[in-house]
């Protein structure tokens, strides 16, 4: 594949689970795409179902969900799974596409998604608190993706590369600490153990989830400063999941903005900064008045405010457009009717009724 070209596509991706509170709707119709050698940010509150996506395009959604619901002790919600909610005519699991390299992950067998995983599709998973196994050293585990696919990689390399990466992401004194279990690592020292262990293997993508979540200041910097040099020095595509809008500002090419499980504007992450269209983008944009974002808004009076209400619960999502109860600009169309997800522009995708009508921050 050429620089530029789809790496990953997303058509009408849904991704269900069942609670007992009803079906979780975590990502609900969701279109994108990340291409060749591209940064894309996916920005949105916390709840907005953006690890679910991730899980679901690493092949790992139906395991998690399932593990949900047999973890509960009432066997209406265990046999939900398979057979859905009474009165509801959509089933638990992942539906629609996930093409990657050409191939739709949703169709391939257990076997075959192993093989993807870890080599060309990685992921730097969230929460440092239970991403690394406390009963090996972190120089097993960074080994790990390249022993699960090549049986012959002998001892001594294994151990050569492991160094490599663990001192390309910046772990002080690796060669001395490979051998140590996890818990002699800080938290910032665990995630870079992770970033390295997404890389080891060679990986086409790798998607980022809230990878500086739960750092300090300081740590979250050094942290960004490893992913930029993947960004800039590695031949690998970033899909970069976070609810800080100063970390997708610095790091994306292009941002997608999630909502209730709907991805509501799509754009060049210059657009999406300087001039968003979508009303909830617009309030994210005038919440997080970071300096990186101020600087791509440039010439324009920052003003912050915050979004009035909360997130909608994912079981029980507003009629229309799931933003309206939140929404300054609703009309009576918002309230009844879905907004179609639709290209204004190339390469710009909006889900707004008004988005024309809404006057230009």
């Amino acid at each position: 594949m050429a620089k530029g070209d789809p790496l990953l596509v997303l058509k009408n991706l849904r991704a269900y689970y069942p609670s007992k509170k009803g079906l979780v709707r975590a990502v609900d119709d969701v279109s994108l795409e990340v291409r060749e050698g591209e940064c894309v940010g996916l920005l949105g509150e916390s709840g907005s179902g953006k690890s679910s996506m991730a899980i679901a395009i690493m092949g790992l959604f139906d395991k998690v969900a399932r593990f949900s619901a047999g973890s509960s002790n009432d066997p209406e919600l265990r046999r939900a799974f398979s057979k859905g909610l009474p009165g509801s005519t959509d089933l638990p699991g992942v539906r629609g596409k996930i093409i990657f390299r050409g191939k739709d992950l949703t169709t391939l067998a257990q076997e075959e998604l192993i093989a993807i995983r870890g080599r060309e599709l990685s992921l730097i998973p969230q929460g440092l608190g239970h991403a690394l196994n406390p009963q090996h050293s972190i120089g097993h585990q960074t080994a790990e993706p390249i022993e699960v696919h090549d049986e012959n990689f002998r001892l001594i390399e294994l151990k050569r590369k492991v160094l490599e990466y663990l001192g390309l992401v910046q772990l002080a004194d690796a060669n001395l600490r490979f051998v140590l279990d996890p818990g002699s690592f800080s938290g910032g020292e665990s995630q870079r153990i992770l970033i390295a262990m997404a890389l080891i293997a060679g990986p086409y993508l790798v998607i980022a989830d809230e990878p500086t979540s739960a750092l300090d200041v300081t740590v979250q910097r050094q942290i960004m400063n490893v992913l930029k040099m993947i960004r800039d020095d590695f031949d690998v595509s970033l899909l970069l999941i976070s609810h800080d809008a100063g970390v997708v500002a610095e790091m994306a090419d292009r941002v997608a903005v999630m909502y209730a499980g709907k991805i509501v504007e799509y754009a060049n992450a210059i657009d999406i900064f300087h001039e968003p269209k979508h009303p909830y983008t617009q309030g994210l944009m005038s919440s997080f008045p970071t300096i990186a974002m101020m600087q791509m808004r440039a010439g324009k009076k920052p003003r912050l405010r915050g979004i009035p209400g909360d997130p909608p619960d994912l079981t029980d999502i507003p009629s229309g457009c799931a933003f309206h109860p939140r929404c300054q600009y609703v009309v009576d169309i918002c309230k009844t009717e879905v907004p179609e997800y639709r290209e204004v522009k190339p390469d710009y995708f909006i889900r707004c009724h008004r988005w024309g009508d809404i006057e230009k921050e």
